[in-house]
């Protein structure tokens, strides 16, 4: 089990086979004790009811499949949208299931195979990338990103290895859930980036919707949207940000409003430009402000050297920013 509540791959056969066991004996008659364990355990997690809502499903789609010899995707799903996308396939022909009161082993292999796990794993060099994920959610990937993500039947899981990406995540009954490193982002059909670069602080900025930052068992914070979380030995710092100049580098530019010269050559690294050196440790305590495209660090630079008394000269491994 992740942090985030999100079952792993070894986790969901073991969650179908106990609602598949709730249901089975739901079937066969419950007395009052039995009826409130089982609401209960449906409350106890929100993976519980989607096991269960999966099953259901499974089991309502069953004799139709042994009828026919399998279904296609789209069957079964005009009243399940939101798995729509997954494939459906039964995978055995001619099993004979005429009633529904299938034992817990078996409607739970029979749920897995009615919707069955997707992953897949992403990865930039110096490029940006918009990938597609298999339950609809898109993924904006920065230069230098690394992530995998499986799309299970209860649960969806990204591991953002590293880089940074934003996520704009299809709302549905199963949760979503990025890791990165020790930390877990719990989306509840958001708008978000996670950054994972080498020595900074795990940063999540909300653009859209909620979310949950998790570190182990704890929640470390519960953004709003317009809210930074780094989380720093952890302990969570928020502050307010421009979600949508945060986000603006997967249309390729930065947005800078008043940060410091060394956050901002940082956001051009991030993004593949060269490297920047400056002369006067100082210098790095500029402020800076506007829009500027990512591929146009020389357009920055001059701006810079406008507005502040620096200068700055081409090296053979990139740039210098020296006093004036």
């Amino acid at each position: 089990m992740t942090d985030g509540g999100i079952p792993k791959p070894v986790e969901d056969d073991a969650l179908l086979e106990q609602a598949a066991m709730w249901l089975t004996r739901a079937r066969t008659g419950m007395d009052e004790a039995e009826r409130g364990a089982f609401l209960n355990w449906l409350r106890e997690r929100p993976e519980h009811a989607a096991a269960a809502d999966l099953v259901s499903r499974a089991w309502a789609a069953a004799p139709a499949a042994a009828r026919h010899g399998g279904f296609a995707a789209s069957a079964g799903f005009a009243d399940a949208p939101e798995l729509g996308r997954e494939r459906a396939v039964v995978r055995r022909r001619n099993l004979g299931w005429g009633g529904l009161a299938l034992g817990g082993a078996a409607a739970a292999a029979l749920a897995l195979w009615f919707v069955q796990p997707e992953s897949a794993s992403f990865a930039t060099a110096q490029d940006r990338r918009e990938v597609a994920l298999a339950d609809g959610s898109h993924v904006w990937l920065a230069p230098n990103t690394r992530i995998s993500a499986r799309i299970g039947p209860l649960g969806r899981q990204v591991t953002l290895e590293q880089g940074e990406a934003v996520f704009d995540v299809v709302h549905q009954w199963r949760g979503f859930a990025v890791d990165a490193r020790d930390v877990s982002v719990v989306d509840k059909g958001t708008l978000f980036t996670v950054r994972n670069r080498p020595d900074r602080p795990i940063a999540v900025v909300l653009a859209r919707g909620a979310l949950e930052v998790r570190q182990g068992n704890a929640m470390l914070a519960a953004p709003r949207p317009g809210e930074q979380v780094e989380v720093v030995h952890g302990q969570a710092q928020v502050q307010q940000v421009d979600a949508d100049g945060a986000l603006a580098w997967r249309e390729g530019r930065l947005v800078f409003s008043g940060c410091s010269l060394e956050a901002a050559l940082a956001a051009f690294a991030d993004q593949g430009a060269p490297r920047v050196v400056l002369s006067d440790p100082a210098l790095a305590n500029l402020r800076v402000s506007g829009a500027y495209a990512v591929a146009d660090l020389e357009s920055f630079l001059s701006a810079l050297a406008s507005i502040h008394p620096v200068r700055w000269t081409r090296t053979a491994k990139g740039y210098e920013i020296e006093p004036r």
